[in-house]
Formats: structure tokens, C-alpha cells, sequence
């Protein structure tokens, strides 16, 4: 796919940068004088998709300066190298979330999940966005914080990723979420990131302006709003010609007070039953990813891992219930046919068919969105209602109770000990 079709595209907005950098020229200024340049057009003679600036922060420009030394060559081979170790990254620290029988199968699954962000199909892997990098970091650096309670690494990540991606800052909420007292943490974490926003202004005013009207032409010119529920808003507005600026944000501000509240009850329902623990990681990351306000492929990527563990989950959980007195009864008469004479090996048991049917259900799960995308929508509204029902999917789990160690059992179910006396 990379051989045969363009990859980089995000790549190549930062390959542009650099180019600009050597020459001495503002990458901010000649990326809206371009798009200008663009609009001024005529209809008829503009291309397909219309130029990208460079929209990360002022200072994010001395290392493009120290990048610009590289050859091109050298340059490519190492963001290629940066790209596929984030990858890895990511799926190391979405592989941690699943449980011991959950990761015999997982493990052969991680590769394909290359080109499904959020479980729908796309090559944004081949874009060569930075994103990669910064949400492995992330997600490598959060398994200490909820295996352990060490968060420190993770807010480290978080505020190196937000010099790039200021809004990275609302992944702060992660530790609050799946953590033990990380408010005071958390918003000093945030304390800091704001501070390094307003430095930049301070000490780069001319470019940080630019670098903020760089920004804002990615929704007037390029009218990328993202996937979430306020991107969606503001991509249909902008469809039917209409204002979109105060309605996409008044929909961001109403879903993330909406999700806000959610979160914070399930979080605090998971603290007084310590099993729902397993259960609650991937939710409340794949929640905390809500929080971003312009949420693109790249930053869906980072909880395809988690999504895929809700979902199967989910599907086991409603095919447990449903089967569980007939799955009682076959263990019953198993049992009774063990103290006899060899189970046949050619029916499957009531577990074997429990899961042969999971894997089915599933299976239909994830071609029906794929093979919409294919065939007739645009990605974003397939995705967005994907994204919202597995989420959906993980609150059910969390009110249902469900508990994903099977092999721990509650204290209340452990045979009592002998008494000493």
C-alpha cells in the first residue's frame, strides 16, 4: 500500500517545514500564504484537497531546525523509525489491559489493528503523523500509573506530547479517572502546560499569532473538524453552508460535561468494588480520548486496542448470560459423564460453542461498519456511531458489574481457613 499509493501526507507537511526553515522562511507565514493563495483560486482550477499549514506550537521549531541537519534520506528513514516505534508502543500499552486468556488470541490480532484505527478500516498509519509517537508515549507510560499508582512518567508524556498538541492536556483526566488522589496531581500537570502555552506567547508573540491563525485556517480552509460529536456538528453545518463555529463548540462543551459527569460516577462505583477494576481501565481511556476536541484518525488509533477489548468483552458478557443455565446444566452432566467413561471428543462442549458464537457475533460486528465505509458513507459518521456504541458497551459492562478475572474470585466465595486453635 505504501509502494503504491502516496503516503506521508502528514509527513510531507512537516518535510515542507523544514524546507522552509532552511531557507529561512516562517513555516507558519508561507503555510497561509499558500492556502490564501489557494481560496483566490478558481473552483475549477483548485485541487482535490487544499494545502495544510504547519500547526504545531512555536516550540516545537527548534527541533525541526536540529531535523533540518539530516539528509532527506537520513530524515525519512528516521521518521519512518519513530512512527512504527510509536505504533509498537501503543499496542504494548493497550496489550496490558487484557487479561491472561484474553491476550492468547490478542496477541495475534495486534498486527491487523495497523490499519484499523478504532475498528474501522483506514491507512492512517501510512500518514506518518506525529501522533503515533506521542500517544505510545502516553499509553506506555500510563500502565505504571493504574497497575501501580506512578503516574509521574505519565504526566511527564502528556506535557511533552501538549508542547506539540496543546490539547493533549485533556488526557490529564486519565490519572483522575483510573487513579487514587490525582486531582492535586493532575492540575498541576495542567498548571504547567498552561504555562508553557502562555511562555510561548511571551516569548515568540509574532510566531505564536501566526502559529494560532494557522490553526484556525484548518476549520475555515480545510474544514477539518475531526470525528467526535462537535466535529460532526461543524462538518454538517458546514455542509449546509450555516455557521459552524458556535454550534460545533456549544455541542463539544454539552458532550464533555455530559461525558464528564458519566465518567466521574463510574469512577467512583469502581472504587468501592475494586473487581470492576480490569473492566474499567480501557473504558475510562477510551473516555478520556472523548475529552480531545478535534479527535482525527491518528488519535483514534491509540484506543483501537482498548475498543477491541470492550466490545469482545461485551459480546462474551451478553453470551454468557443468555447461555448460562444450559452452560450450568452441560457442566453438571459433563461432570456426571467424567466419573464414567471418556467425554466425546466430537461434540463440542457448551463452552466451546459459547465461544465458536462470540467469534461469529463479532465477526459481523466488524465487517457491517467496514463494509459501510467501503461501499457508501463517508468514514466520520460510521466511525463516530461506532465509537459512541462501544463506549456505550463499556458503561453496560461497568453497571452490570461485570468482572473480567475470572480466575480471582471474591473473598466472600474463598473457602474459609482452618482455625489455628
Amino acid at each position: 500500500m505504501a509502494y503504491t499509493g502516496s503516503p506521508g501526507w502528514d509527513a510531507a507537511i512537516y518535510a515542507k517545514a523544514i524546507h522552509y526553515l532552511r531557507h529561512g522562511v516562517d513555516p507558519y507565514s508561507a503555510g497561509i500564504a499558500e492556502q490564501r493563495a489557494y481560496l483566490h483560486l478558481p473552483v475549477s482550477s483548485r485541487g482535490k484537497h487544499p494545502p495544510f499549514a504547519y500547526v504545531y506550537s512555536p516550540l516545537t521549531v527548534p527541533f525541526l531546525r536540529i531535523l533540518g541537519f539530516l539528509p532527506h534520506r537520513a530524515l525519512l528513514v528516521f521518521w519512518i523509525a519513530v512512527v512504527a516505534a510509536g505504533f509498537l508502543l501503543q499496542l504494548w500499552g493497550g496489550f496490558q489491559m487484557a487479561t491472561r486468556d484474553e491476550r492468547r488470541w490478542l496477541v495475534v490480532v495486534l498486527p491487523v489493528t495497523a490499519f484499523f484505527p478504532a475498528l474501522v478500516l483506514d491507512d492512517v498509519i501510512l500518514s506518518g503523523n506525529v501522533a503515533f509517537l506521542l500517544y505510545g508515549l502516553v499509553l506506555a507510560s500510563s500502565v505504571a500509573g493504574w497497575q501501580r499508582g506512578r503516574w509521574r512518567w505519565y504526566y511527564l508524556s502528556v506535557l511533552v506530547a501538549s508542547i506539540v498538541k496543546a490539547p493533549m492536556l485533556t488526557l490529564l483526566a486519565f490519572p483522575v479517572l483510573a487513579g487514587k488522589r490525582q486531582w492535586l496531581p493532575a492540575a498541576g500537570a495542567a498548571f504547567a502546560g498552561l504555562l508553557l502555552i502562555v511562555a510561548q506567547a511571551l516569548f515568540w508573540p509574532q510566531m505564536f499569532r501566526q502559529y494560532l491563525l494557522a490553526v484556525r485556517m484548518v476549520f475555515d480552509v480545510v474544514h477539518d473538524f475531526g470525528y467526535g460529536p462537535g466535529g460532526a456538528i461543524g462538518r454538517i453545518l458546514w455542509n449546509w453552508h450555516k455557521p459552524y463555529s458556535a454550534a460545533s463548540t456549544a455541542a463539544y462543551l454539552v458532550s464533555v460535561v455530559m461525558l464528564a459527569v458519566t465518567l466521574l460516577c463510574l469512577a467512583r462505583r469502581v472504587r468501592q468494588n475494586d473487581f470492576l477494576r480490569s473492566t474499567w481501565i480501557p473504558v475510562s481511556f477510551l473516555g478520556t480520548i472523548l475529552f480531545y476536541p478535534r479527535l482525527m484518525k491518528y488519535d483514534m488509533a491509540s484506543i483501537t486496542v482498548p475498543m477491541l477489548l470492550i466490545v469482545w468483552r461485551t459480546l462474551r458478557e451478553v453470551s454468557r448470560r443468555s447461555s448460562s443455565p444450559r452452560l450450568h446444566g452441560a457442566t453438571d452432566s459433563n461432570a456426571v459423564c467424567e466419573s464414567t467413561a471418556a467425554p466425546s471428543s466430537t461434540h463440542p462442549s457448551a463452552r466451546d460453542r459459547m465461544g465458536i458464537s462470540i467469534i461469529l457475533i463479532a465477526a459481523v460486528c466488524f465487517l457491517i461498519p467496514n463494509v459501510m465505509t467501503v461501499c457508501a458513507p463517508p468514514w466520520w459518521p460510521v466511525e463516530l456511531v461506532v465509537l459512541l456504541a462501544t463506549f456505550s458497551m463499556g458503561v453496560w459492562l461497568l453497571l452490570r458489574g461485570t468482572q473480567i478475572h475470572p480466575e480471582i474470585r471474591p473473598i466472600t466465595e474463598l473457602p474459609s481457613a482452618p482455625s489455628p486453635i
